[in-house]
């Protein structure tokens, strides 16, 4: 083949390519910035925040630190699920397992403290002391799901199941910090209990349903 044949095929299969808008992260963090804040609105404005803040002063510090903890490990998910949208090779996106590990405190302490009032425990397990703060904490994280989903559905991530997984802690950890600006209670067992599920099952779901449809 010779090289003016060679150049005739390429021009050929490049005659309609278009240039593609280049990804950056930081519109994307846009977009989940945009979901947290936009959840936090809506969950405020329907169900108020909590007392202590909307007087003007700060949670107690087991509840501050759980508080961050969570918050920590939504930032580490989201930046990973923002990278598994960009090209490249050998890219690291284990961050959020370490926010993941640090976080694991909470239901450890949580442990603890039942074990030495197994009644307090037993009170705070009962769904109807926390079952609402679960599903609010869900519901909340719906819209940094959807950012990331559509962010990763466009970018074609290599490993559609870490993405799923990924995007669903991302929007669990984002609702459970959402929910925590409304939720009242300062107990460790509740906070580790229905604001932990909240992130679980994000996590679980976004593994289940959404992997399948960020598939190539």
């Amino acid at each position: 083949m010779t090289n003016a044949s060679i150049d005739e095929l390429i021009d050929g299969l490049a005659d309609e390519l278009e240039p593609v808008r280049p990804r950056r992260v930081a519109r994307g963090s846009l977009w989940v910035a945009a979901g947290w804040v936009g959840g936090a609105a809506a969950l405020i404005w329907l169900t108020g925040m909590r007392h202590d803040l909307a007087g003007g002063t700060m949670m107690p510090p087991l509840a501050l630190l759980s508080f961050w903890l969570i918050v920590a490990l939504g930032l580490a998910a989201a930046w990973s699920a923002l990278r598994m949208g960009l090209p490249g090779v050998g890219r690291d996106y284990s961050g959020w397992r370490w926010a993941g590990l640090a976080a694991l405190a909470l239901p450890l302490t949580a442990l603890v403290i039942g074990f030495g009032d197994t009644h307090a425990a037993m009170e705070a397990a009962r769904p109807e002391n926390g079952l609402r703060c679960m599903i609010e904490g869900a519901l909340s994280g719906l819209g940094v799901g959807a950012a990331l989903f559509f962010w990763l559905k466009g970018g074609a991530p290599t490993s559609p199941p870490r993405a799923g997984w990924v995007i669903g802690l991302a929007a669990g950890a984002a609702g459970a910090t959402i929910v925590a600006l409304h939720c009242s209670s300062n107990d460790m067992i509740h906070i580790a209990l229905w604001h932990g599920l909240a992130v679980a099952l994000s996590g679980i779901a976004g593994r289940l349903f959404l992997a399948p449809l960020l598939r190539w």
